[in-house]
Formats: structure tokens, sequence, C-alpha cells
């Protein structure tokens, strides 16, 4: 009736729907699966400083003033690891309003998170990983500052989405003088 070609192609058609449909199936349904991973970020200090970019890339001569934030994060995202888990990207922003600018979002630290047993985070005083600088080259004028984690699992098959974990008050302090320290 059919030779073994026109077999193989049907069989061949059928096994590649049923996986389609099984693959959007996972995707849709992962962000569903429960979990409950404990979080707080605790900030120690917020120090500020006048001086010039340390940056390689950024070539602006002019003195700006940077903020070094010290702070404390507890974290258990192991919940967050089901069998459609590759990697959770947890980072922390600093969210603030300034003059001449309506939203500012600096990603002040991050890690990447491989397996259950790096995701539990105990830091203790641990410091920006990149540096908190605004556009103006001054913290004059910034209000409603907010430190927020965030966590991004990042699943083998599907979308990826951004879960908001935890957001604490963040207030700047101007600095005092060149290379001057100001303490919170």
């Amino acid at each position: 009736m059919y030779n073994f070609l026109q077999r193989l192609s049907a069989l061949t058609s059928f096994a590649m729907s049923t996986l389609m449909v099984l693959a959007i199936l996972i995707s849709v349904t992962t962000p569903l699966i429960p979990s409950s991973p404990t979080h707080a970020v605790t900030l120690r200090s917020v120090q500020t400083t006048t001086g010039r970019p340390v940056d390689p890339f950024d070539k602006t001569s002019r003195s700006a003033e940077y903020a070094r934030l010290t702070f404390d994060v507890d974290a258990d995202l192991s919940s967050m690891f089901n069998w459609n888990t590759k990697l959770l990207f947890a980072y922390i922003t600093a969210d603030y309003r300034a003059p001449g600018f309506e939203t500012n979002r600096v990603v002040v630290w991050d890690r990447i998170i491989r397996n259950p047993r790096q995701a539990k985070l105990r830091l203790r005083k641990h410091h920006n990983k990149y540096s908190l600088r605004n556009y103006a080259l001054t913290f004059e004028g910034v209000e409603a500052a907010n430190l927020t984690l965030h966590i991004n699992p990042v699943p083998y098959l599907g979308l990826m989405y951004d879960k908001s974990a935890t957001s604490i008050p963040l207030s700047l302090p101007r600095a005092a003088g060149p290379a001057g320290q100001v303490g919170r």
C-alpha cells in the first residue's frame, strides 16, 4: 500500500508535531510551577565620593559623584529550580528619579546561579560590583531611590520572566568634596 519512505515521513511528521505541542505546553506551564524563595536585602551604608571615572570605556574627563553601597543579602532561591530551570540570574538595581531623567535604573550587583547549591546566598558587608553614578554627574535632586533585588529564571525551554523580589529605600547623601566621604 504505502512504501517505506512514505511511512517514515508520516511517522516523523507525527513525532515532530507531538514534540512541538509538548514544547508549547512546557513553556506555558513552567511559570505556573509554585516556588517560595526567601530573600532579604539590608543596606548597611552609603558613601559618596567625588572623583574621575575609572571605567576604561568612559572617556569623560569631568569629575563625578559615585556611590559605594555596603549591603547584606540573605536569600534561599533553591525552590525556584525545577526540571526546566537552566540557571537563575539575580541582580540588584538602584532605581531613582532625578531632574531631567524621569526613570533611572542602574545595576549595582549581579550573580549567575547555576545549581541549587549555589542558590543559598549569604553575603555580608558586600559592596556594589558596578559603579553607581548619575547621568548628571551629581546626585543633587535625586529623590525616591530604592534598592531592588530581581531574579530572572532562565528556562531550558520557554520565555524568561522577571521576578522583583524585594525593594528597600535608599538615600544618596551628597559628597563632602573632592575625595571626601559622607557615611549614612
